[in-house]
């Protein structure tokens, strides 16, 4: 009989189909298979040898037909093979380093660094390459020279660092290292093997002693938990592989193994032939092989779940054969059962089922959890959890697992007198807090209740904060705060606003009201809230309408209330927002500033943002205009005033305010400057220069000569100013003395000012009939001097208009004896024909008789007659095109050498008289031969005219058309 440890049935059976062809055929009857090994992938096998007096090793490939003999290890009795699973950075063949990547393929060629444990204690490492015609290194790693110490399984890891974990099982102890990179590396610290101390060790050694690492489904996975069988014990637990350090030693292995159980399997106490002989490990059970049945295990409980029964007197339904052992395939995880005649597979049906109890009642809660089906069994997954937390005086944690609980027991209210009776507040906040994110859609009412209580409880928690640093604000302060702004954040769509408000409200927790409203949507309650504060809620409702979520239509709803209550802080935020706000929008707002009950310094400020709004917002509203005029006219001096009037104005020169409006307002006001300038800009400069006159006489003379173009209403103008300087304004003259003499002074003066639009003449019926011309001498001679100069003027312009008629009639008696030579070649511009050829006469137009050949323009340019008359019937109008065809037929009919004749027949143009040839023919040269028709009026006509005529050329018009 031979024994077998394989992952791979089907390599193994053809090795060993190869190794006994091999053996037969070498003649020696005392050869035999010792034992087999194969990788986890089933490419590469060992096979142990047992011949007459020594051991023997063959390795072959599942690619090869014949096995090679390891000569270099002849003599070691393999027991137990540690395969390579994984690459690492410093893992090589041929020269040939691996990566990550194509880890897989080369583990298909190569064995990499394997472990191999002999029956006499020995540790020995060989390295074979299939693509290699030579047999591998081989070297010795530990040898503990004890047979007791013969090594019955091996198993190495490569953790992802590059480092080597092995692990080893004895008759009676298991062995763990772990060092690196190489193998050698990690065996080198035990110089001398009694240094190394076992992991685990048993009184009651077993030759059926087996290791195995559970691992999940890819083999480059590290194992997360081991097995050792070993006599009937079976020790378990979960190995922290990633958490070993470089240097540890087996004395020091025990704190990466956790969770270690032991179960006492069936056997325990008997024979060694009692004592079960092999294992493999499902998801929750161990299948253990004893001599004559097979048992599954479960892994927590240590219960037997199942067991098959084979031997003398047993019937064993399906069994062929007496069972030898069991394989597990590595990448399928499923179990064989085989025999020297069959292999047998191995079915765990419904293997989770309860194992959720199970892990319960061993109160191993997450695994409990993992494996719990529906909310029923996760609830009392929670309940248990709880109570073991609330027993052991943990509240905090008996909160949390009682608040997962999704179903009605135990109840809410039965937890929370529980968790309030506690004393520990955190318990109770823990537990509102965990439900609150269990609660579904269908629990609102629940979850606003709980979202409330919640908030008040994370505010009590931030007063006892403050109350326990005398109101300084720590770390905890800070820590419960954040956590209430959270809270308030993640849960606005369920708190109600009424409450949550009121609670915020009572305990003066503004700054959290403020986000949670912007959380909700809800800044116009808030807005209101801090609008009623007296304190500083002005300056809070600011601070929320600063905010870029907030957007305009809050700012104008609000606007009124914040100027009145803090008018330079919102015009300051006003010109802040710039183009955001629509200044016409804040009209209502700022409309009430212009009455004038208004304090000037809140006008100033209203003041400061229509500046604002006009020139760098360039607002051309006329109703912010009116009101940049209504506030300057309440100021008692007009210079804002008249420099806002003058500036403010459209592209055009036009005034963005209402004239009129501000003309009215001017004139309640008694800003009479104003008046007068907004009198000039109605154009009633009589009404301007009277009221001016009433104010300053400098002021009248500037209106009088604003209208430039209009020197009559000048004159005018200065009349009236005139009237009042000479009389005084009161409609009488002054009597003789200073007085009339300063008088006439000034309107000597007056009549230099008005630039010659005034004479003395104009001027002295103001004054009285008593005066003396020697007053007015001076003026009298410069104004005869300039009559004077104006007649000869006069006299210059009529002697060159005479001179210019007189050259003009020159010009028409020459033009009359005019006459041109033309060469019979010259052809007609318009249809390019000789003008002494027939003209193409496309109009059907009447020729011949009386009519003329051609004509010859002072252009330099020769038509023919009807090429002429074309052009004019085309774009002269109707009534031209009518008279041209008129004289053409009559001129048609007349003969040329008719010289007097007259027209009969034919209606004449005039009333029906006879006419004869000259006179047609000069009438026609009147209408077509009067000036070129390509440089004359008529081209000129022709420039408003259509290229295309939309009644002629529709079709043409079609085809444009997309």
């Amino acid at each position: 009989p031979h024994h077998t440890h394989t992952h791979t049935p089907s390599c193994c059976s053809l090795c060993i189909a190869v190794l006994e062809t091999e053996l037969f055929s070498s003649r020696q009857p005392d050869t035999r298979i010792k034992a087999t090994f194969a990788d986890p992938t089933g490419t590469h096998v060992l096979i142990c040898i047992k011949t007459s007096n020594n051991y023997e090793l063959q390795y072959i490939h599942s690619s090869w037909q014949k096995a090679r003999t390891l000569g270099k290890l002849k003599g070691v009795a393999v027991t137990a093979v540690g395969w390579q699973k994984q690459l690492d950075s410093s893992s090589s063949s041929n020269g040939r380093s691996s990566n990550a990547n194509d880890a897989e393929e080369l583990l298909q060629v190569t064995t990499g660094d394997i472990i191999l444990g002999s029956e006499g204690g020995a540790l020995h490492t060989t390295c074979q390459d299939s693509r290699s015609k030579r047999e591998g290194a081989s070297s010795l790693l530990l040898d503990f020279k004890d047979k007791r110490k013969a090594i019955c399984s091996v198993e190495q890891e490569v953790l992802p660092d590059g480092r080597r974990v092995a692990m080893l099982a004895t008759p009676n102890a298991v062995y763990i290292t772990v060092g690196g990179p190489g193998l050698q590396a990690v065996f080198s610290k035990f110089t001398n093997p009694s240094m190394w101390e076992p992991l685990f060790e048993v009184e009651s050694p077993s030759m059926h002693s087996q290791l195995q690492l559970i691992r999940g489904s890819s083999l480059q996975s590290l194992p997360s938990r081991f097995a050792w069988l070993v006599g009937g014990v079976l020790l378990h637990g979960h190995l922290l592989l990633a958490d070993m350090a470089d240097d540890v030693s087996v004395s020091e292995g025990a704190e990466y193994v956790a969770d270690m159980r032991q179960l006492a399997l069936a056997g325990a106490q008997g024979s060694p032939e009692d004592e079960p002989h092999l294992m493999v490990c499902s998801e929750y059970h161990y299948l253990v092989l004893y001599a004559d049945r097979l048992v599954a295990v479960n892994q927590v409980s240590g219960k037997v779940v199942g067991e098959v029964n084979w031997g003398p007197g047993v019937h064993a339904s399906g069994i062929v054969g007496t069972p030898l052992g069991l394989l597990q395939s590595s990448s399928s995880g499923g179990t064989q059962l085989w025999s020297g005649e069959a292999l047998h597979e191995v079915s765990l049906s419904n293997e989770g089922k309860d194992m959720w109890r199970i892990y319960l009642e061993h109160q191993d809660y997450n695994n409990a959890l993992k494996l719990a089906a529906g909310s029923s069994q996760r609830d009392t997954v929670y309940q248990c959890m709880g109570a073991d937390a609330a027993a052991a005086g943990d509240y905090k944690a008996a909160g949390a697992n009682f608040g997962r609980i999704v179903g009605g027991k135990p109840a809410f209210e039965e937890i929370a007198l529980m968790l309030v009776e506690s004393g520990d507040p955190e318990a109770l906040q823990t537990f509102l807090s965990t439900k609150l994110q269990v609660l579904g859609p269908n629990d609102k009412a629940q979850a606003t209740m709980v979202a409330a209580w919640l908030t008040e409880l994370l505010l009590d928690q931030i007063n006892r904060d403050l109350l326990a640093s005398a109101g300084q604000q720590t770390a905890a302060y800070t820590q419960h705060v954040a956590q209430l702004r959270s809270f308030l954040s993640e849960y606005a769509s369920t708190l109600n606003w009424k409450t949550t408000t009121a609670l915020l409200e009572s305990y003066g927790r503004l700054e959290e009201l403020e986000s949670f409203a912007a959380a909700v949507g809800r800044q116009e309650e808030l807005l209101e809230y801090l609008m009623r504060n007296p304190t500083d809620g002005v300056q809070r409702a600011l601070g929320v309408l600063r905010k870029p979520s907030i957007g305009p239509e809050l700012i104008y709803r609000f606007a009124p209330e914040l100027l009145a209550a803090a008018t330079a802080e919102t015009v300051d935020f006003f010109i802040a927002a710039g183009a955001r706000l629509d200044p016409r929008r804040l009209m209502p707002a700022l409309v009430r500033f212009g009455e004038p009950d208004t304090l000037d310094s809140k006008r100033d400020q209203i003041m400061r943002y229509v500046g604002f709004a006009m020139d760098q917002l360039h607002c051309d509203d006329s109703a912010v205009a009116n009101l940049g005029v209504a506030l300057l006219s309440l100021e008692s001096s007009e210079g804002r005033l008249l420099d806002f009037l003058a500036r403010v104005r459209n592209p055009l020169g036009k005034p963005l305010f209402d004239v009129k409006y501000a003309l009215r307002l001017a004139k309640e006001r008694n800003r009479r400057h104003a008046c007068v300038k907004l009198l000039c800009e109605l154009g009633l400069y009589e009404d301007a220069v009277a009221l001016a006159l009433a104010v300053d006489l400098e002021l009248a003379k500037a209106v009088a000569n604003g209208p430039e173009d209009d020197d009559s209403l000048r004159r005018k103008l200065w009349l009236s100013i005139a009237k009042h300087v000479v009389q005084g304004g009161d409609g009488a003259a002054a009597a003789e003395g200073p007085e009339q003499a300063g008088r006439i002074k000034m309107a000597v003066e007056l009549l230099k000012e008005a630039g010659g639009l005034l004479k003395i003449e104009d001027i002295l019926p103001f004054f009285p009939d008593f005066v003396t011309i020697d007053n007015f001498k001076g003026a009298i001679t410069d104004s005869l001097t300039r009559y004077n100069k104006q007649i000869e003027e006069l006299k210059g312009e009529m002697d060159e208009a005479t001179e210019i008629a007189e050259a003009v009639r020159k010009d028409l008696k020459l033009l009359q004896s005019r006459t041109a030579v033309i060469s019979t070649r010259e052809t007609c511009v318009a249809c390019n024909r000789s003008i002494l050829d027939p003209p193409p006469n496309t109009l059907k137009l009447p020729n011949g008789g009386a009519v003329p050949p051609f004509y010859l323009f002072p252009t330099g340019q020769a038509f023919h007659v009807l090429c002429a008359a074309a052009e004019v019937i085309r774009y002269g109008g109707d009534m031209r095109a009518s008279k041209v065809r008129s004289l053409l037929q009559k001129l048609s009919k007349l003969e040329p050498a008719e010289a007097g004749c007259k027209a009969s027949g034919v209606g004449s143009l005039n009333g029906g008289a006879d006419q004869s040839v000259a006179v047609l023919a000069a009438k026609l040269e009147e209408e077509v031969g009067c000036e070129d028709p390509w440089n004359g009026e008529l081209l000129a006509r022709m420039v408003d005219m259509a290229f295309v005529n939309a009644s002629v050329d529709a079709v043409e018009i079609d085809s444009w058309k997309l």
